[in-house]
């Protein structure tokens, strides 16, 4: 754990622990890739790496595989369904989370023995799996969080997300591997799968999130997850929290890049408790054309929008509902890229007042065989000049999938 206190500490109620990964083979680390964000901002940042631990080998594995990243969650699920769910405890997401929380003890118990002010609470943010312990910090520690920041991980309300995955891709993301190995595809009705999301899935938790602000970060052609995954939360993340926040970042896949400069926007504004923007959407569909309205409210002193696009791609054919930038060959079985590019598109000005704009964009339908995928980006200045980019969840058409709905050992599929 690297804690970073900037030589001036102009904002010392607040800290940022990035949730980080890393192994034992690493080196001690000698820097933090968070140290610039806690000079730049005047507060007190944390980078927690090497969670989960590992490389870790399971006693009861008869391979004795030597085990990172999602073959060790893999494994933790397939033990904990195969066991009838009877240990809570195998499943890699427990401990994770704790290491955080107990991360964000150690900041407070360092700083206070340093003599230095001790923050209020902590905005957190983490990438994929960390993305994920991410939620579930905030869920469990949600006294002590005021924002989180999820970045690539919105596979939220398990089951129906991951059957929405198969039906779109008519298998399953060469980027599940870890999972289709074990199984874990062939359990999706199982009542110990269920039972399993119940304790992992942050869909679970919505209640403990009525404080905590987020700020859902992802890429727009992510190896794991869709561009419209959010189709299965988004609306009661909404109701739970009073409005949280997507940006969607085009042409970008899992290992996200341009999304720094949005979070240190986010997190100054929380840090100095600025308004943030209000803005809401609405998307249809209909046998001809699909639309998105983004409504941007700014009559009671929340930011007034200074740029609005649209963002909208094409799949490559007919046969998958697929924006990744990468996918298996079904000649050679190699990983090739997927040349899915999403354009910029202009925006149309539907309604404008002195205190709400209203944008909007209207797609045709694509030809046939083919599925477009459209949303809307809005720009807002942040505090100290900085820009916070927000976006409308992703709308795809048409409303067809190249596969039928899957059950039991029908959900196992193939690798694409």
């Amino acid at each position: 754990m690297i804690i970073t206190v900037p030589r001036i500490l102009r904002r010392s109620q607040i800290a940022f622990m990035f949730i980080d990964g890393g192994d034992n083979t690493d080196p001690i680390p000698t820097s933090s890739s968070v140290t610039m964000l806690a000079e730049s901002t005047g507060s007190v940042t944390v980078e927690l790496k090497q969670i989960p631990n590992q490389p870790i080998k399971f006693m009861a594995d008869s391979t004795q595989e030597s085990r990172t990243e999602d073959a060790i969650i893999a494994w933790t699920w397939k033990t904990f369904i195969e066991q009838n769910g009877t240990n809570p405890y195998i499943l890699l997401r427990m401990p994770m989370t704790k290491a955080a929380v107990r991360g964000m003890d150690a900041t407070e118990q360092l700083l206070k023995e340093e003599g230095f002010p001790v923050p209020n609470n902590f905005v957190i943010a983490g990438l994929s799996k960390r993305g994920w312990t991410t939620w579930t910090t905030a869920a469990v520690n949600n006294q002590r969080v005021s924002a989180a920041i999820p970045i690539v991980l919105d596979i939220l309300n398990l089951q129906k997300n991951m059957k929405h995955h198969y039906r779109s891709l008519a298998g399953w993301t060469f980027a599940f591997y870890n999972y289709y190995v074990l199984n874990i595809t062939r359990y999706l009705d199982n009542p110990y799968f269920q039972k399993m999301a119940s304790i992992v899935d942050p869909y679970s938790y919505f209640d403990r999130y009525a404080q905590v602000k987020v700020f859902q970060l992802q890429g727009a052609n992510d190896e794991f997850f869709l561009p419209d995954s959010e189709d299965y939360f988004w609306d009661d993340l909404q109701v739970k929290t009073g409005g949280s926040y997507l940006r969607r970042i085009p042409n970008t896949g899992h290992s996200i890049q341009g999304y720094q400069g949005s979070l240190q926007s986010f997190y100054l504004s929380i840090a100095d408790k600025q308004i943030l923007p209000s803005f809401k959407w609405t998307r249809s569909i209909n046998e001809t054309h699909g639309q998105i309205l983004a409504v941007i409210d700014f009559s009671t002193g929340q930011p007034k929008p200074i740029n609005a696009t649209v963002y909208q791609a094409r799949t490559v054919n007919g046969t998958k509902r697929d924006f990744r930038q990468a996918k298996i060959d079904p000649t050679s079985g190699q990983i090739i890229q997927n040349p899915i590019v999403w354009l910029n598109m202009p925006v149309t000005i539907e309604a404008q007042t002195n205190t709400s704009i209203t944008y909007s964009y209207t797609a045709p339908m694509p030809p046939s065989s083919y599925w477009d995928g459209i949303f809307i980006q809005v720009t807002f200045v942040g505090p100290e000049n900085t820009t916070l980019d927000l976006t409308t969840e992703t709308l795809i058409l048409p409303n067809t999938f190249p596969a039928d709905p899957c059950t039991g050992d029908g959900c196992f599929g193939t690798m694409v």
